[in-house]
């Protein structure tokens, strides 16, 4: 009895199934659909070839399969498939309507419009399209597949055949031509926006990398424009405006340019993230991955195998973005700072893929902010790997200053060290003061070897710094003070005369003199000798007067030191 049952129902569930085309309502010419009509749609898959009459009386005994979908989807490769749905055009009057395919992939598109008072197919009207025709032999100038057609008064069937080696996704629209036109004039400003925000951060990059001949800012370039480039082509704007004869091209493009991007990204991402710094198996894999992916697509390309060459490349899209996941985390871990905006870019484009992938499966509402999520997510991917380019430059540049500033300064002393001496001093000599003169002074620590040997070179250590902060309480604001070798400092006095250099210098002996150095447990006194130089700078080089106040200091240590000599004087 059970066995029964499941019979009936079966039988049931066939007959209702093939008896769907002929309950179900068309579409009415006076309706409004601003979704795809999926759902209204029937579909059958070519298990072998079939002509138009064949499909046709499959359609009129049942055998087309009811859609559930908004968006139907097919895999890579997958058979020719056969779309059918009614219209009906209520007025007396024809009703110019259009069927938009809004998939810009596609091989073969062939529509047939048969009104329902035919009785064969004399009377039915094709349309012919797909990326194998050149793209100046479509019917409209659309970068998807749209067909306009006069619905004459009464119920048309449209019959649809396509074929492609792509992924088949097929958002069907119907509309009036001028819903047609408003959403195709949305889809113009939105991806005007798109391609100048990338153009900008492409050319601007480009700029930077001929500036500084950074090869990170040439690879994110390179990301750029392998990014503007594929969508350029799977949105079919390539196709109309860059290679519309190229119809053999046009179907290699996809994968081409994928492949691309998934390189020059991970490139990218190795060069940004220092991934052969502390991860150098990861970066040898990583880079044999960006080789034989792009070798397996060569090979598909050579022996014409379209098919293989699409799974090559969406393969690689999916471990293209799970190894920027990874290699993001694996560089936050390892603690570098450019990790985590490099971590949210790459989520941000795998979420915005994510939700695509749902809209198209129809897991959630298929419309043009879920359909385009993808490109918002890399979008959003691009221009946060941009700021963080622009941060690790930043740091970069920071660091190179620190760098160059901790160039020119002693590290114990905190005073100038010669390079920076010479540097700051330079522009007195181009300044020409020769009323006032310039006065350079030589002070060299009394007995600093005895006291190194004696008390040990933390000590000696110790009275240098203290001994340079005596010398920066000395100065006055224009004065350049410097640590000129061991225990020898320099001051350069600019605009200063004979007299005043000697009362500075005076000063800063007595400072000295009277001053107590700690050393740890010890408290020492130093003295120091002073060598004094004064002259013009229109007559004097700097390296002659510099000479002259060597001089003058050993003349001070000749005669018992603690003193200040200078032209034939000396002072205690």
């Amino acid at each position: 009895m059970q066995r029964v049952t499941l019979a009936f129902i079966s039988t049931l569930l066939a007959i209702i199934s093939s008896l769907l085309p002929l309950f179900a309502a068309p579409l009415d010419t006076s309706g409004q659909y601003e979704q795809p009509i999926g759902r209204e749609l029937f579909f059958l898959q070519e298990q072998e070839p079939l002509s138009f009459n064949s499909a046709l009386s499959s359609y009129q005994r049942g055998d087309f399969n009811a859609s559930r979908s908004n968006v139907l989807s097919f895999g890579i490769g997958s058979n020719p498939v056969w779309l059918a749905f009614e219209i009906n055009n209520p007025l007396e009057s024809p009703a110019k309507r259009r069927i938009q395919i809004a998939t810009s992939w596609l091989d073969s598109v062939d529509v047939h419009y048969i009104p329902t008072h035919s009785s064969g197919t004399t009377q039915a009207l094709s349309q012919y399209s797909g990326d194998k025709r050149s793209f100046a032999r479509r019917n409209l100038e659309d970068r998807f597949f749209s067909f306009d057609h006069a619905f004459p008064n009464g119920v048309t069937r449209v019959l649809i055949r396509i074929e492609s080696a792509d992924p088949m996704v097929l958002p069907v629209y119907f509309s009036s031509l001028d819903a047609a036109q408003d959403r195709a004039n949305f889809q113009s400003y939105s991806y005007g926006f798109l391609y100048g925000a990338v153009l900008c951060l492409l050319i601007y990059n480009l700029m930077l990398f001929i500036g500084m001949r950074s090869i990170s800012y040439l690879l994110y370039s390179m990301f750029l424009l392998s990014f503007l480039l594929m969508n350029l082509s799977y949105t079919g704007h390539g196709y109309q405006w860059l290679w519309p004869h190229l119809p053999r091209w046009q179907q290699w493009a996809n994968p081409i340019f994928m492949m691309l991007f998934n390189v020059t990204g991970l490139l990218f991402a190795l060069r940004f993230l220092r991934v052969k710094s502390f991860l150098p198996a990861t970066y040898k894999l990583t880079k044999l991955i960006c080789i034989l992916f792009p070798l397996l697509l060569l090979t598909a390309l050579i022996i014409g195998d379209q098919v293989h060459g699409l799974i090559f490349a969406f393969d690689f899209m999916l471990l293209f973005s799970f190894m920027m996941i990874l290699l993001g985390v694996m560089a936050l871990k390892a603690g570098n700072p450019s990790s985590k905006i490099f971590l949210l870019a790459s989520t941000s484009s795998m979420t915005g893929a994510a939700i695509t992938g749902m809209a198209v499966w129809g897991f959630i509402p298929f419309n043009d902010l879920t359909y385009r999520a993808a490109e918002l997510g890399i979008l959003i991917d691009i221009v946060l790997l941009a700021l963080a380019l622009a941060s690790k430059f930043r740091a970069t540049e920071r660091q190179k200053i620190i760098a160059e500033h901790q160039a020119k300064i002693d590290p114990l002393t905190g005073l100038n060290n010669r390079r920076a001496f010479y540097e700051i001093t330079q522009p007195f000599w181009m300044q020409k003061q020769a009323q006032l003169g310039v006065s350079v002074i030589i002070v060299d620590i009394d007995y600093f070897k005895v006291i190194n040997d004696t008390h040990g070179h933390a000590a000696g250590d110790d009275i240098l710094s203290q001994f340079a902060k005596l010398l920066n309480l000395s100065l006055r604001q224009q004065d350049v003070a410097a640590r000129w070798g061991g225990e020898e400092f320099i001051l350069l006095l600019p605009g200063t005369r004979l007299e005043e250099a000697s009362i500075i210098s005076e000063r800063l002996r007595e400072r000295i003199s009277n001053h107590t150095f700690s050393t740890g447990c010890d408290e020492l006194q130093v003295t120091a000798s002073i060598g004094l130089a004064h002259g013009d700078t229109s007559g004097l080089t700097l390296e002659h007067l510099i000479s002259l106040a060597d001089q003058q200091l050993y003349r001070a240590k000749q005669r018992g030191k603690n003193q200040i000599c200078y032209e034939q004087e000396c002072a205690v």
